[in-house]
């Protein structure tokens, strides 16, 4: 029978399979009746092949005793009841030693050397042929660590590569789901799936899988259900596992500088196989190698403030021990506040609304009964002393003064005819009417000069908007304009009854409107008034504050804005507490 060693080489799918198929087809090839591979093991032989009718049971003692005691590599041959025994031992990998024990059939000669470099050439060739297909097997497992690797690193944000690690995950394992939870105050967290959408950590069933991870992060390994190994309390994957059908799961640590940061759950169905240790080796590559990257991306990932926390958080770490880290840090950082605020002193400022009055008003009115004739000012307009605000209508004034003028003239006149005449009563009513008309007419003029509004002082028009009633009547008395005096100014303080007795006169202070809070102007405490005024938001004490800068253009009467009025240096522990120790003694009556 032809030794096809290449179909034994290339059809052999274990080391098991091979040893008895090398052992049959050399049985059949070199007569030998039964054929087996035997190995030294100890004080005894462990079998490793057979050829179909070779049983372990059959050897002699004393060929078994002679494989044990055997120690140079030449072949024996030992004759036992009549039957013939041949002793080959067989080189393998990595210096070790197997030995083909034979039973010959009659009149067949011993193979020897022959039968030796052929079993030592096909033992060589299938382990060629194991180690190029592990290597084969590692090159696959290496193309797909580089390929997650890759498709992570690409990412420029930290949600993105934990979609992208789920997804990749779970298509290269055929996973039915794979999870990434991170690290957040000592607790997992879920931040993504291969199923994508947003991930809601309030439900039950993400609360059962944050708590499977956990148990990553408690036992800083692998940890699975079916259990990997006896030392790993693997609780909270069972309990998940039962609640989804019994499926398998896998789950498995990130870790970076400062340890386990995270953990990927990977989810099969029952029906599936588990994950094999091969893959676990290789995912274990994976999350090493993209661990700090994504740790990275993470620190990154958020609001300023949370990533300026998180930093101090990790600093704080090294200092305050590893477990609540944040709630010891803050509290330190309390009590350090509150220390300094207590020997730091700085300026207590009362603070209070004002109103900006003006000093000087007035209020500009009709003289008489009469028709607006033209308007020169409006509102809001700064106007000078004895400038011409607003002019009334004089033609009726006009034609009274023509009218009178010619009275007058004509009752002069008559009394210089009267006198001619020598009729002294007449010339005296004439003379009587003359003055009659006289005074008449300085009515009228008086009227016609106060036909001209003008401004009593440097001021601004504050209300009285005319342009709308150009040539409509005005009665006497009535409201025209109202003007008030900017220089001069002064802001009226709501002060709070709490603070009234902090203030003193002559103390400064800063005011800001409403509309320009970037603008500061000082001021001066004057006077208060020393009765409270009682409104819905509480009660108030007025006080009066001049401002010793100059006056701006943009102020007007009835602005509001803050002012604080330095009132003294206290510490800032008494600054920021003072109201809320007032509120305690009160309601604690101490």
């Amino acid at each position: 029978m032809p030794l096809n060693l290449k179909e034994l080489i290339e059809s052999s799918d274990g080391p098991d399979e091979f040893w008895s198929r090398l052992a049959e087809l050399l049985s059949g090839s070199w007569g030998f009746s039964q054929l087996l591979v035997i190995q030294k093991s100890g004080d005894g032989v462990r079998l490793l092949g057979k050829s179909t009718s070779g049983r372990i049971e059959s050897v002699p003692s004393v060929v078994r005793q002679a494989v044990v005691s055997a120690k140079g590599e030449e072949g024996r041959q030992i004759e036992v009841e009549g039957k013939s025994w041949s002793i080959v031992p067989v080189e393998g990998p990595a210096g070790s030693v197997f030995h083909l024990v034979g039973e010959l059939q009659e009149g067949i000669a011993d193979g020897g050397e022959q039968l030796k470099l052929m079993a030592e050439a096909a033992i060589a060739a299938f382990h060629a042929r194991l180690r190029a297909e592990r290597q084969a097997e590692s090159h696959e497992q290496l193309s797909k660590v580089l390929d997650i690797g890759l498709l992570v690193g690409e990412a420029p944000h930290f949600d993105e590569a934990a979609i992208r690690l789920c997804n990749e995950v779970a298509h290269q394992l055929g996973a039915m789901r794979v999870s990434l939870g991170w690290k957040r105050n000592e607790r997992i967290r879920l931040v993504a799936t291969n199923h994508g959408g947003r991930i809601r950590n309030d439900t039950e069933m993400a609360g059962s899988l944050s708590r499977a991870m956990e148990e990553v992060l408690l036992h800083d390994t692998e940890v699975g259900c079916p259990a990997l190994s006896e030392d790993v309390i693997s609780q909270q994957h069972k309990s998940y596992s039962e609640s989804q059908g019994n499926s398998h799961l896998l789950s498995m640590p990130l870790r970076s500088n400062s340890g386990v940061t995270g953990a990927l759950t990977i989810e099969h169905p029952n029906e599936d196989e588990p994950v094999g240790q091969e893959q676990v080796d290789a995912l274990r590559v994976v999350l090493d190698l993209i661990g700090p990257h994504m740790n990275e991306l993470y620190r990154r990932t958020g609001w300023i403030v949370f990533r300026m926390w998180r930093n101090v958080r990790r600093f704080a770490g090294g200092l305050l021990g590893y477990r609540h880290t944040g709630w010891k840090l803050a509290g330190t950082m309390l009590v350090l506040l509150f220390m300094v605020s207590c020997l730091v002193r700085a300026t207590h400022k009362v603070k209070a609304p004002f109103i900006l009055k003006a000093q000087s008003s007035a209020i500009l009115t009709a003289p008489f009964a009469g028709y607006i004739e033209r308007v020169h000012k409006q509102v809001g307009e700064h106007v000078k002393q004895g400038e011409l605000l607003v002019e009334l209508d004089k033609r009726e004034l006009l034609l009274q003064r023509a009218e009178l003028i010619s009275q007058r003239d004509r009752e002069r006149s008559d009394a210089r005819r009267y006198e001619a005449e020598g009729k002294l009563a007449d010339m005296r009513l004439a003379q009587l009417g003359a003055e009659q008309a006289e005074s008449k007419l300085r009515i009228v003029d008086y009227r016609l000069s106060r036909t001209e509004i003008r401004a009593p002082f440097d001021a601004v028009i504050v209300e009285g908007d005319l342009i709308e009633r150009l040539a409509s009547p005005t009665q006497a008395g009535e409201m025209l304009l109202r003007v008030v005096q900017v220089s001069g100014a002064y802001a009226d303080l709501q002060v709070d009854e709490r603070d009234v007795h902090f203030l003193e006169a002559g103390m400064k202070g800063k005011l800001a409107f409403t509309s320009r809070p970037d603008e500061r102007f000082s001021v001066r405490m004057d006077t208060f008034e020393p009765v409270a005024v009682v409104e819905e938001s509480g009660t108030d004490f007025r006080m009066r504050v001049a401002v010793t800068g100059e006056s701006q253009d943009w102020w007007r009467p009835g602005m509001t804005g803050t002012c604080k009025i330095k009132a003294g240096h206290r510490s800032l522990a008494w600054i920021w507490l003072h109201r809320s120790w007032e509120f305690i003694r009160m309601k604690l009556w101490f």
